[in-house]
C-alpha cells in the first residue's frame, strides 16, 4: 500500500510550509513526519514527500541517503544509535557494541535487528558529545556515559513497557 500523508499531517504540513521561502526547505521536517508515523523510509514514502513538496524522487532519495538519521529499511520498535568515534571507543564504547551484539544475537555485525524486532541498533559517526562518552541516542533521546550496566537497565525498562 503506497504511503500517504493523513489529512492532520497534510494541516502541518501547510503549516510549516509558511514558515519556509520554498517548499524545498521542508524536505527533512517532512521526513521526520513521515519516519515518525512509518518507521522508515521506503520508496513509497520518498514518492509521496516528493509529490507534496513538487520535487523529483531523487532529490528526497538524496537527502535521505545522506543523513543517518533515516532508516532506509525497517528497524525495531527501539532504535539504539551508537557512536563509534575515537572519543567515545576510548571510553568504552566497545564494550557496549560487545554488549549489544551479544544480547541482540546480532553476532559480528556492527548493525541489525534482533529477531523479536524489538532494537535495531546502528553504529553512527559523532553525536556531538564528545566529552560526554560513551554516548548512544535510544529512540530519540541522549544517554551519555553510559556503561554495560546503565544500557543494560535502559533495554529492560523499554522490553517491560
Amino acid at each position: 500500500m503506497a504511503f500517504e500523508f493523513t489529512e492532520s499531517e497534510n494541516q502541518q504540513i501547510d503549516r510549516l510550509l509558511s514558515c519556509y521561502p520554498s517548499k524545498m526547505s521542508a524536505t527533512l521536517p517532512l521526513l521526520h513526519l513521515a519516519q515518525k508515523r512509518n518507521g522508515w523510509i521506503g520508496p513509497d514514502v520518498i514518492e509521496a514527500v516528493a509529490r507534496r513538496l513538487e520535487l523529483t524522487k531523487i532529490h528526497v532519495a538524496d537527502v535521505v541517503s545522506f543523513y543517518s538519521m533515516y532508516h532506509r529499511k525497517p528497524v525495531g520498535r527501539h532504535v539504539i544509535s551508537v557512536c563509534r568515534t575515537l572519543c567515545c571507543q576510548l571510553v568504552g564504547q566497545e564494550s557496549l557494541s560487545d554488549y549489544l551484539r551479544e544480547r541482540l544475537g546480532l553476532g559480528e555485525a556492527m548493525n541489525g535487528t534482533d529477531e523479536k524486532g524489538h532494537f535495531t541498533v546502528e553504529h553512527v559517526e559523532c553525536l556531538g558529545a564528545c566529552g560526554m562518552g560513551p554516548v548512544a541516542i535510544i529512540d530519540g533521546e541522549y544517554h551519555e556515559h553510559l556503561t554495560v550496566d546503565k544500557l543494560a537497565a535502559l533495554m529492560d525498562q523499554l522490553e517491560a513497557s
